[in-house]
């Protein structure tokens, strides 16, 4: 029986699954119906999400005169729509409208936006209501009294934990009339217009050096109290994430520090366009204009970053300065040393299975390695470009972002399961040779170069929870640069993975070193279901963290289900009888309580996540007040679908020697959990140039904060402990 050929159709299962499920879980939690939000009523149109509606600053239009409205976007708490510099991630919203003939309605104008921190990522975008002014010209030859109808359709990027694309409309309908009197509106209206930015001339002017860049604002263009910001118009002059430091000068002068971009740098233009928002903008008492600065080279000596604290990274494989070119050699050593972490080798147990039954049948592996590396390198290339495009889109995802999926989770389960049952012998598949003929199970062909690629596939996805030593600095700093640079880090990473498996089909003479078949394989194929199942059991501990009993219950009908599924399979297969009905429907409720898996009713929330005995749930509160009564902070950023962290749990964090040290010291210890998506916890592992788990920092009060390696000993961490109490 083969091992291989089950796994190619179980895996192609999985996928069309995951797809199906995907699509549920969409349609359910309403990504679907953002999509078409034109379609409401006379009024407005409300999307789950921002909702649109037109005021008016007068009860009536006049023909030759200055009429007044606003569009107004109201967004469901926590979401957020883009200004028209959406800054690193987003989409600017657009507007379309909609006038009688000869009307002509002007280009909106933007109010002032807020900074939006996702993760590394810095945007600009609007939170609760936001309202967009714009005037109306009307012809003279419209007669008075008609009633005129304005409509607006506002295509928009939504945001919150995902990012949702859709649209909404408006409309409004008032009589044409000879004067008007002020709407309820009115003031809304003049309200609005006071907070879009003023366009000024020759209000500042500029310096750059190198990518440290000053705008000095003198004491003629305004008032600055207490702080000066500038909002860029071009989203590549800057590194947008790295805040302005102001600088009140003499004489009532302020100057602005800004990071410009490494490609703006080499070539920077003669001008720079954006808004100068002093103390907060007009809606906080302060002031903001739009303008162009003139830009010079000059000298450009920025202040000392005080507040910042300082970063010590403990020597490790990730230390050291990081560019696109170490972080290759990174990522191709954590390929090569990811083949001996635990969650890899229940598929690689696999693809040894896939090689011993070439060499039985006499194949060349030359074929198997080829396809096997094929699988990795294109699975590897996929998931980067997704999570590329995902972040791209206002995400704060990193290195194992789809286990934090439920559905996905649940989804292993199921194939877990099924390779094990597999493995016992309970069911075989075939390749287009009928499933009714016992004769043609056996004579069934049994391995093959497409075997091989999607056992590849298998082993990227199973990869995701492991983090080997110099994959960590690799990754975060790919998340950091172009998607082209990036993905080609991660197939750098694929590659070290792939590698020792090519070289042993490569070179034959190698081969050798393996065991000879013999009717040993078939026992050793049952020893392999162990790891197997050990590994549907961490899966099924993961997805405990992840949704309460409710939805496990509903998981182990669909195992139980998906089990009699593969039992009947293995009864026709063998010529024991056929139940074809009965074998839809047990297959038909094992996808559908995968999919249930991922309801929201049965999501754990981040407050109910489990916390080790000792241990508190991190925040950034909860650093602060540990730092303000003078004691040291640790804090562990794990997952529970980490194994990487769940080693270091055992060999190190819970160790007796260290539990007394972090006594001994007094130190406030956090547990910063990543298993469910949170995007604050992204933001600080953005922050460290991580792309996921396990990161570990050691706050010192005196503002150190000292990085430790993701590999773990206790003497690593009890060294760490002595030398920050220093």
């Amino acid at each position: 029986m083969s091992i291989s050929t089950s796994t190619k159709r179980l895996v192609a299962a999985a996928l069309c699954c995951a797809a199906s499920s995907a699509l549920w879980a969409a349609n359910d939690s309403g990504w679907l119906s953002a999509i078409d939000l034109g379609k409401a009523p006379q009024q407005q149109s409300a999307a789950p999400q921002v909702s649109a509606k037109l005021i008016a600053e007068n009860k009536a239009l006049t023909p030759q005169a200055l009429n007044r409205l606003a569009v107004v976007l109201e967004h469901r708490d926590g979401w957020h729509t883009y200004w028209r510099m959406p800054g690193d991630a987003g989409l600017p919203s657009q507007f379309q409208f909609t006038t009688p003939s000869g009307f002509k309605a002007s280009a909106p104008q933007f109010p002032l936006p807020e900074r939006i921190v996702t993760g590394s990522l810095m945007s600009f975008g609007y939170g609760a209501e936001a309202l967009f002014p714009f005037t109306l010209d009307i012809p003279r030859q419209n007669r008075f009294g008609n009633k005129v109808t304005v409509s607006v359709k506002i295509e928009f990027l939504a945001c919150k934990d995902l990012c949702v694309p859709g649209e909404a409309t408006a409309q409004i309908t008032l009589p044409l009339a000879v004067a008007a009197q002020p709407s309820d509106d009115a003031p809304r209206v003049a309200q609005a217009l006071t907070l879009v930015p003023e366009v000024v001339k020759n209000v500042a002017s500029a310096e750059i050096e190198g990518t440290n860049l000053r705008i000095d604002v003198p004491a003629t263009a305004g008032v600055v109290k207490s702080k000066l910001d500038f909002y860029p118009l071009e989203g590549d002059a800057f590194k947008l994430n790295v805040l302005p430091q102001y600088v009140a000068e003499e004489n009532g002068a302020s100057s602005l520090y800004l990071t410009a971009s490494d490609a703006f740098a080499q070539s920077p233009r003669e001008t720079l366009t954006g808004i100068l928002v002093a103390d907060g903008g007009p809606a906080e008492g302060g002031w903001a204009v739009e303008t162009t600065v003139p830009l010079e080279a000059g000298t450009v000596t920025p202040p000392e970053r005080a507040a910042e604290p300082v970063v010590v990274e403990l020597p490790s494989a990730d230390a050291g300065s990081i560019t696109t070119w170490t972080a290759i050699a990174f990522a191709f050593l954590g390929g090569l040393i990811l083949n001996l972490m635990p969650c890899v080798f229940p598929v690689l147990s696999l693809k040894l299975l896939q090689l011993l039954e070439g060499a039985k049948k006499g194949e060349g592996l030359l074929g198997h390695g080829l396809a096997f590396t094929g699988g990795v390198l294109l699975t590897m290339g996929a998931l980067s470009g997704v999570l590329m495009a995902l972040r791209g889109a206002g995400m704060a995802l990193g290195w194992g972002f789809q286990l934090q999926s439920p559905v996905v989770v649940a989804l292993l389960i199921l194939l877990f399961g099924a390779i094990t049952l597999n493995l016992l012998g309970l069911f075989e598949f075939t390749l287009g040779s009928g499933v009714a003929d016992a004769k043609v199970v056996r004579g069934a062909p049994k391995s093959g170069a497409a075997n091989s690629f999607l056992t590849g596939v298998l082993a990227v996805i199973v990869a995701s929870p492991c983090t080997a030593p110099f994959m960590g600095a690799a990754l975060g700093y790919a998340l950091t640069q172009p998607a082209i640079e990036a993905v080609g880090i991660f197939l750098a990473l694929g590659a070290g993975m792939a590698l020792p498996w090519l070289l042993l089909c490569v070179f034959p003479s190698w081969a050798k070193l393996l065991p000879k078949p013999g009717p040993w394989m078939e026992t050793f194929r049952r020893v392999m279901a162990v790891p197997m199942a050990l590994a549907l059991v961490w899966l099924g501990w993961v997805l405990s963290k992840q949704i309460d009993y409710r939805g496990m219950l509903v998981l182990a009908c669909g195992l139980g289900a998906a089990a009699v599924f593969f039992w009947l399979l293995g009864r026709e297969q063998w010529g024991r009888g056929r139940n074809r009905p009965l074998m839809a429907a047990m297959g038909a409720i094992a996808l559908i309580a995968v999919g249930v898996c991922g309801n929201d009713a049965f999501v754990k929330q981040s407050e109910t996540i489990d916390v080790e005995a000792g241990w508190s749930a991190w925040s950034d509160e909860a650093v602060r007040a540990g730092l303000a009564s003078g004691r040291p902070v640790f804090v562990d950023f794990t997952a529970a679908w980490c194994v990487t962290c769940q080693a270091n749990k055992a060999a190190a964090l819970h160790r007796d020697e260290v539990a007394r040290k972090m006594d001994e010291l007094n130190v406030v210890k956090l547990t910063a959990d990543w298993t469910n998506r949170n995007e604050e916890i992204s933001r600080v592992l953005g922050e460290f140039g991580r792309s996921g788990v396990p990161l570990y920092l050691l706050y010192s009060p005196s503002g150190k904060v000292t990085v430790l390696p993701e590999l773990l000993t206790p003497s690593i961490v009890i060294d760490a402990l002595e030398e920050n109490a220093r």
